[in-house]
Order: C-alpha cells, then structure tokens, then sequence
C-alpha cells in the first residue's frame, strides 16, 4: 500500500512494519516522546561499524557503508547503506531498506536475522513493488509534458501560474500531467536516480502539495539542456524558481524544495555534491545549511529586496552571475565590518522580513512588536487563571498557519485538552454543537505544522532540551513554546533555596538554544504574588531578575475584571528590544470559538458630504469642474441656511401667536 508523508513513523519497529493509509478520519496529534529521541553517538556509531568489519566513508551527513541486506543478494551487491550521523537513521537507497539506529544495530550484531527485522526487509520490499505498479499505473493513464505541443504547455503552465519559457517543457520533462490537464505529478528521486515518490499537485490547490512515496526519502531535480556542473546543486523553495533559473541555463542540478523543508531521511541524496547553493529565505535556508554542512553551502545574498530566484529574475537580473557570486552560509571569524557588509545591507533592503511574521489574528501586536522573529526569547506571564495557555495557544497557531513549524512542550495540560482547544480556535466554532464538521476541521488543522512533546508533569530540563533539540532537526522547529517553565524546576524533596538557581539555568539554556539555533523560544511564567489591585510588571515575574533581563520581548496579561466594576483585560507589551515599542492589546473572549482575536469593527454610514466631495473628485476632470462643485457646494449650504431660518422664524411667530 502506498504511504503518505502525514503518516509515517520512525520511531519504532512496530510504526515502520505497520502500514497506515494517507487519509486520516480522526485528528492525529504529532508527538515526540522519550522513546524518538536517539541514544547514540556518531563515536558509537563508527566504532560499532568498524568492530563488525565495515569499511566506513566520512561524508559530509552520513557514514557510508555497504547495505547488510543488499550484500547477501548478488544482483545488489554494489549497495551503498547511509548512516545519518546525528540520529542513526539508515536507508539503503537500492533496496530501499529503512529505518532507526535500532534497527541496524540489531541486524550488525547478530548472525543470524530475527522473524521480526525478516518481516521488516520483507515488507519493505512489498512496498517498494507495491509503488512500482502504482506509479506505473500513474504513468500509464498520465502523459510527459516533453509529449505536449508547445502550445499546450503554454496553456498548462498559465493553468498553474508558472513562469512559461521555451526550456520549460525539457526542464519539467520528466513530470506527468493528467489527462484533463489539472494535475500534475512530479517525480522524487533517490541519491541512484531511482523514482521512490511523487508531488502531486492539483490546480486551483497550488499550496496543498501532498507528498507520496516509500518513505519520502527523495527530491524533485532537473537541468537545463546543455548545462555542466554535475558537482553544483541549487535548492529553492519552489518550482517557480527551478523554471526561471533553468531559463537563463545556470549551471548545476535545481532541486525544489517544498517550502524549504529538508527531512533528514533525504539527505543521503545530496551528499555527493560537493558546492550546494541555497537561495530563499534565508530564516528558513539557515536550518538546512545546519543540516547540508555549512563548509560546502554558499547563500545567495538578497539584492535590493529581491529575496527568490523568481523576484530577480522579474528585475531582469542575471541570475547566473548572483549564483556565482554567492557567499558563504557562515561566517567562521567575523573582526571586521567588510565581513558584515552585506547582511547588514540585506536586512535594510529586506526591512519587512526582518520584522518577522506578523500575526493575523492580533494586527495591534504585530503593530507594537514588528512580528515573530526567530532567534528571541518571549515570556508571557499572568495572574492565575487569566488564559495565558488559551492566549499562547492562538497565538502560535496563528503563527502554524503561515507555516511557522511550532513545538508545543505543555506540561501543565495534556496533548489531548490543548490540541482540542487549538482545533476549536482554528474551527472558530463550538466543537460539541458542529460535530458533523468534526472530521473536516481536523483533516485540515492535521496539516499544520504543530508538533507535541510527548511529556506531562515535572520533567529536567537536560530530557527537555534533548528532545527539543531532536525535534529541531527532524522537523526544522522555528517556534518553540514551553507551558510552564515551573514544571522543569525539579521535584518537590528538592531544597527551596536551589530553585531560583534551577530556574537561571533553564532560562539560560533556552536563551542559548533560541540563539545558537536561529529559533524563536516562548516561555510561559508564572508572577509572584502580588496584590490584586496592583499591576504585574517586569519584576513581578517569579524567580530571580534573568528572565525579564534575558527576554527579548516581555508580555504580561492584566486582568482587572475582579477589582474593577468596568475592568477590562489585555495583554501589556512590557518588553521590546527588537524596536523599543510597548503598549497594551485588549483581549475580549469569544467562548465558542475559544478566541481572543480582535473582532471586527462595523463599517459606519459615511458623511454625506464626505461622499459628495467623493462623487466630485471621481468625475471632476478640469478647473471648471472644480469650480462647478465649489458653487454647488455654496448653494446646498446657503439653501440649507434658508431652510433654518424660514424654521426659526415660523416658530418664532407660533409662540407669539398662542
């Protein structure tokens, strides 16, 4: 059966031999437990290789040995085993055998196999043969856009607002067009050139891209005709990129990456080039140079705001010569201003972009702070009961839906109860009234890109950080939230006096991690006890003077509902170090749908005059004009003034007359 990338698993043996469909009826939440975090060592991993007698190749992601289970087969023995350094995944892209460290720990030790790892190979290679015949079927009832006359290639590119060009079709020859013309399917490829997946995309649905395969272990790559370079790859985030940089023929391989995502799993595929160029957001292509290795990334700079290979190519840039002038993705010795130059440039011209990603729900926040930028530290406090899980919750799904990939670590509620109170806040409507609905609002909340760790109660904050860590590199975290920091300070028989020292080392902890890894942090805090009818502040959050002097941005809700007849609650900007700017956002709940976003104002009746210059300014086309307004605005006043008096004076002469 076909697997989906929603679905699949590596966290266990029972997960990978277990085959679930693409199409889920019931809400899944996405959780990373103790048991996904892996308990090795590259040290381990090359010692327990070599102790078993395998050569080992240092490459710049993976270890490379030959496959166990392809050299007891002659007709695979030529099969190459990628080990990935960080978490021990395997994957042997020639018989497409997969899985964690675990596993291939267990086949290298014992000589003889288990019946469970044979169940494994052999359902591996069931669904390697099951994908077989269902991509043939694919390219039986499918046609290759090589196969399309130039004109319709005009009209399927317009169909999908692709930039058309004359090398379009040979770059994009490889990939199949329905029969109606409405959906495309583009092949992904292994590291030996094998078809193991697809990308299907259907028009009108150009941002829902569902990704099909063994175990979504390929890419989608192409060239233009005629082009050298087989060493240099270009990754972009979208295939728009690939048609304009093949247009012009740069040279090098043009990988698409869906939205900059970069799984681990696909890594072996580009570990044999030696110069990879990354042009997009470079938020985004940070975490994939981490990954790539960054001694081999180069980073095309942003040009006067021109951030994508698509923007510069509709400048009328030459985008051969940005690609060769790409620079380095880091800098290992920065002493000098030369060496800044251009990120200091790139941010000016991109002023929008630093600013972050603005929220939608809460535009007076996104006013006040700029937006939601990766690499600061948040804390959000409030008095007891006053919605500080409820806020932070839409907070970072509104963040999730414009694809910040979030971590939620609550350890004060369950999974189960949060994710609830986020699908009701992304439903907007009550769930126990609409629950004919149920199936729909999940199926699409399933597709953001929320995960869950796996931990409730008091939890240290070395197992935190480690699976935080983890989930940074599998899943490319940017949004870290954490309800509450309290439930790291230790367990109760713990001295009183150590508490405040545990909690400057989670502070400091997370405040290395959001720097170091370019990601954004949230803690959630609990204030000191303080007076009802006094405000919380800075210096009101528990625990020593590190967390407000660590944070880059402090909000605090105010809650004077209880000590106040016309109290109000809202959230105070106490903190801003990215702009200075602080001010207060009033939060008015929505009980059904579980929501503080602002409601919108009613739009009210116009000034009939203001309507009237309106009318005049559209039509006016001269002075006359001008001056014909002037003097029908003059009559109407004086007309008015007519009518006043003539008013005054009738009741004037009524009064005078009783």
């Amino acid at each position: 059966m076909l697997l989906s990338v929603k679905t699949i698993r590596y966290s266990s043996l029972r997960s990978l031999l277990k085959v679930r469909s693409c199409e889920c009826s019931r809400l899944t939440i996405h959780h990373l437990g103790l048991n996904d975090i892996p308990k090795i060592t590259l040290t381990d991993i090359r010692k327990l290789l070599r102790q078993k007698g395998f050569a080992v190749q240092d490459g710049y992601t993976s270890l490379t040995t030959r496959c166990v289970m392809c050299s007891g087969d002659p007709k695979n023995a030529e099969g190459k085993l990628f080990v990935n350094k960080t978490t021990g995944y395997f994957v042997c892209p020639k018989c497409n055998i997969h899985g964690d460290w675990g596993i291939l720990e267990r086949l290298i030790k014992k000589a003889k196999v288990e019946p469970t790892l044979k169940d494994l190979i052999e359902n591996s290679r069931k669904c390697t043969a099951q994908f077989d015949k269902d991509w043939q079927v694919i390219m039986d009832s499918t046609t290759s856009i090589d196969k399309l006359s130039e004109t319709e290639v005009l009209e399927l590119l317009r169909l999908f607002e692709y930039p058309f060009n004359t090398e379009a079709s040979k770059a994009l020859s490889e990939v199949r067009v329905s029969t109606d013309r409405t959906i495309l399917y583009f092949p992904l490829k292994n590291s030996l050139n094998h078809i193991i997946g697809y990308r299907k995309i259907q028009a009108g649905k150009e941002d829902e891209i569902e990704n099909f395969g063994l175990h979504t272990g390929g890419l989608f790559s192409c060239r233009a005709p005629k082009v050298g370079r087989s060493d240099q790859a270009i990754l972009v985030p979208s295939i728009q990129d690939v048609l304009n940089l093949a247009a012009q023929k740069v040279s090098g391989t043009l990988v698409w990456l869906s939205n900059c995502s970069l799984p681990p799993v696909v890594l072996p595929t580009l570990e044999n080039y030696q110069k990879l160029c990354l042009w997009g957001d470079w938020d985004n292509m940070r975490a994939a140079a981490e990954k790539l290795g960054e001694e081999r990334c180069r980073f095309v700079r942003p040009t006067d705001g021109l951030v994508t290979a698509s923007e510069a190519a509709a400048a009328n840039l030459s985008l051969k010569t940005l690609v060769s002038e790409a620079k380095p993705a880091a800098h290992r010795s920065i002493t000098t201003f030369a060496a800044l130059r251009d990120d200091v440039y790139a941010e000016l011209t991109n002023i929008e972009k630093v600013r972050g990603v603005k929220w939608k729900r809460f535009p007076s926040l996104t006013k006040i702070l700029g937006g939601h930028r990766r690499g600061e530290l948040t804390v959000l406090t409030g008095p007891t009961g006053c919605g500080k899980t409820t806020l932070c919750a839409e907070m970072s799904l509104d963040l999730a839906q414009q694809g910040v990939t979030t971590l939620w670590g609550s350890f004060e509620i369950r999974n189960s109860r949060l994710a609830k109170t986020m699908l009701q806040q992304f439903a907007g409507v009550p769930l126990e009234h609409n629950l004919q609905d149920f199936h729909t609002y999940a199926n699409e909340f399933q597709k953001l890109p929320v995960y869950y760790l796996a931990f409730h109660g008091q939890q240290s904050i070395k197992v935190v950080m480690e699976a935080v860590e983890h989930a940074r590199y599998m899943h490319d975290i940017s949004h870290v939230v954490v309800d509450n920091v309290q439930f790291m300070l230790g367990l109760g028989e713990e001295r009183d006096g150590d508490r405040y020292v545990r909690q400057d080392a989670v502070i400091a902890a997370f405040r290395t991690f959001a720097t170091a890894r370019h990601c954004h942090v949230t803690l959630v805090m609990h204030p000191r006890k303080e007076r009802d009818s006094e405000d919380l502040s800075t210096s009101s959050i528990f625990g020593s003077a590190k967390a407000s002097q660590e944070a880059d941005n402090v909000l605090i809700i105010q809650d004077k509902r209880l000590t106040a007849v016309r109290g109000k609650k809202y959230l105070q900007v106490a903190k801003n170090r990215y702009s200075g700017d602080l001010g207060i956002v009033p939060l008015d709940f929505d009980k059904d749908a579980l929501s503080y976003q602002a409601k919108k104002k009613k739009n009210k009746p116009e000034d009939p005059d203001k309507l009237l210059d309106q009318c005049f300014d559209e039509l006016s086309i001269s002075d006359d004009d001008k001056n014909t307004k002037r003097d029908f605005r003059e009559k109407i006043n004086s007309r008015n003034k007519k009518d006043t008096d003539s008013y005054l004076s009738d009741l004037l002469n009524f009064n005078r007359t009783r």
